[in-house]
């Protein structure tokens, strides 16, 4: 089981898990970051904020995706990572925004390409953020 929490962000309760990012190609450096549990994300991506300690590496990792949104398009990067929460750890292919220091307000996310590993409790009347592997979601009594 990997415990999240709920931290006060804009004004509102939402859902984290603390992860470390390791990076084979850039020499194995590691992030450690808090990831935003968001289920409409179908990938997790790296914040521009959070992308400053690797900002001077960046430039030999492959172009990623664009990405749209609301204030426009952006170009990413992409990077193989070793992405570790708890007791879980998988091979991940990372989505990276550029680096900018005005961004730190934006959280990383954690998508559903590493959420479908899991059962999602998020029950904020008991502050409880949870993952359960699959055999612990087998084992809870599920109405």
């Amino acid at each position: 089981m990997i415990r999240g929490y709920f931290d006060l962000t804009r004004g509102m309760l939402r859902p984290f898990v603390d992860a470390a990012l390791v990076f084979p190609a850039l020499a194995r450096r590691r992030v450690d970051v808090r990831l935003l549990i968001n289920t409409g994300a179908d990938r997790t991506v790296l914040s521009p904020g959070d992308a400053l300690p690797i900002a001077s590496l960046l430039g030999s990792l492959p172009p990623g995706p664009a990405l749209r949104g609301v204030g426009g398009t952006t170009t990413t990067r992409r990077a193989d990572v070793v992405i570790t929460m708890a007791t879980f750890s998988a091979n991940l292919t990372l989505t990276i925004f550029s680096p900018s220091l005005g961004a730190r307000s934006m959280p990383s996310v954690l998508g559903r390409d590493v959420l479908s590993h899991f059962a999602l409790v998020v029950e904020e009347r008991t502050d409880r953020v949870l993952l359960l592997t699959p055999d612990e979601a087998d084992r809870v009594n599920w109405p």
